[in-house]
């Protein structure tokens, strides 16, 4: 009988510790870099921008980010954009979407060197980030020209 309660009282023990540690979240500085490509279609002052990229960053290690845009001409020499994108990496996937976020030219006469800036925030993850949140400030160039881009990213990511 006492072999039966202490055996009771190991397995309500550890599925108590398991369920504890289900909820367990983890919380850590988020820096990244990451450079690539950028392919723009352009019509008339709407700008649709497809951007792929590789880099590091703090929690994922080497990972890829891909990306769409949209975006306006219409109010130079800074340009809002939004739109939805992926960090892929060995650990999970985030699910993000860039908002609050514009592309500035450097100057009336060169319109191809492109400072850009805005937030980036989490919406969900997968594997060991499926409980993912967050959100990163990012800044950085786009040469128009070659298509060439490359950022960086701060922030906070809970997982």
């Amino acid at each position: 009988m006492k072999k039966l309660i202490a055996v009771a009282v190991l397995a309500a023990t550890s599925a108590l510790a398991a369920s504890a540690f289900a909820g367990v979240t983890a919380k850590a500085p988020f820096k990244a870099t990451y450079s690539g490509q950028t392919t723009e279609k352009v019509s008339g002052q709407n700008i649709n921008a497809l951007a792929k990229g590789t880099g590091t960053a703090t929690v994922l290690g080497r990972s890829t980010i891909s990306g769409t845009v949209q975006g306006t001409t219409a109010n130079p020499p800074c340009s809002p954009f939004a739109g939805p994108g992926v960090i892929r990496s060995a650990k999970g996937t985030l699910k993000v979407n860039v908002a609050n976020a514009r592309g500035c030219a450097a100057s009336e006469q060169d319109q191809n060197n492109i400072s850009v800036s805005g937030t980036v925030k989490v919406k969900s993850g997968t594997g060991k980030l499926s409980k993912a949140k967050g959100s990163f400030h990012f800044s950085g160039r786009y040469d128009r020209q070659s298509g060439y881009f490359k950022v960086k990213l701060t922030g906070t990511l809970t997982y």
